[in-house]
């Protein structure tokens, strides 16, 4: 058949105005869901949670992806240089959000300029732990008066510098006024064995990898970050009831994509994570490891995360995170 000029133009037509059409139609495919740790961790956990519930809202398989690596930001630069069509989200926490700039200033990418959240879909406590019997410690009042009777005596375990139980143990240390020598490690499992072995002092792990060893008897817990004490730990005082308010941050966890990802296809996205959020499986899922489901209206998801994170990266400055 002769394609004529006016012929060309109206197929033209046709594909030009087929362009939202095929934008309204997202997705038509599986979803990448990349978590920038190690599976197992609690970031790897409440992504595999949410995968089903967010599959079935919209419609198409969401596969979990690890992609570890310098703190979270391997995995971040994999989806920035993925196509921004949401086709890839990326599993997100405020650590990354808020202290990785400080602690890494030459990263190709702005987590506030690049990322935009289409979700904080949970909340992960840290909890003190000491050794059962070492420090003869009964709560987190006798850890800060044994730290200040022995002046740099102490040390604490951390997941390395500006990791959440760096900076936990760091603001409690300036709260409390006692001094303790921090302990980097590779991850939650060697520095919780370092403290179940009576090599270290304290740390402040995350609840979902740490909540086996307390019921075990092989940790004693002292003090929770949560606002609320956790049902799981019903003993044990938050750390705003132990006298330290400025210690009450929430460590989040959030889904956000590419900043340059259509507005319709984000609009979709938070719809979706937001009612995945309520969906009483995926709390009770999260409940029964720690975690804890965070509820958000669509509309207030980039607010919060703007705010919050620069909460954190100002307490993250006043202990003086720096470049490893």
């Amino acid at each position: 058949m002769r394609i004529t000029r006016r012929t060309f133009l109206a197929g033209t037509g046709v594909a030009l105005l087929s362009r939202p059409l095929l934008a309204s139609q997202w997705p038509s495919r599986p979803i990448r869901l990349v978590v920038p740790f190690a599976a197992g961790g609690p970031g790897d956990f409440v992504a595999r949670q949410i995968a089903l519930p967010l599959a079935q809202r919209l419609g198409q398989p969401v596969v979990v992806e690890n992609k570890p690596g310098a703190g979270g930001n391997l995995g971040t630069q994999s989806v920035l240089d993925a196509s921004a069509d949401g086709y890839t989200i990326l599993l997100n926490t405020v650590g990354m959000h808020a202290v990785n700039p400080l602690m890494f200033p030459d990263l190709r990418f702005q987590p506030r300029r690049d990322l935009t959240a289409v979700g904080v879909i949970a909340t992960v406590p840290n909890v003190l732990v000491v050794h059962p019997t070492k420090l003869d410690v009964s709560g987190l009042g006798d850890l800060v008066r044994l730290g200040r009777q022995r002046p740099d005596r102490l040390s604490y375990a951390t997941y390395g510098a500006g990791s959440s139980p760096h900076i936990y143990g760091a603001l409690l240390l300036k709260e409390a006024g006692f001094s303790a020598v921090p302990v980097p490690y590779k991850g939650s499992a060697p520095a919780s064995s370092d403290v179940m072995a009576g090599n270290v002092d304290f740390l402040f792990d995350s609840m979902t990898t740490c909540i086996g060893q307390i019921k075990g008897g092989k940790l004693k817990a002292l003090a929770i970050t949560s606002a609320a004490r956790s049902p799981l730990l019903p003993d044990v005082p938050t750390l705003q009831e132990a006298g330290y308010p400025a210690l009450d941050l929430k460590f989040w966890l959030s889904l956000q994509v590419s900043a340059r990802t259509p507005g319709t296809v984000v609009r979709a996205l938070r719809e979706a994570v937001a009612e995945c959020t309520q969906d009483a499986a995926f709390g009770k899922a999260l409940v029964a490891r720690g975690a804890e489901p965070f509820q958000l209206a669509p509309a207030d998801v980039q607010d919060f995360v703007n705010r919050d994170s620069a909460r954190w990266t100002a307490l993250a400055r006043s202990i003086d995170i720096k470049p490893e």
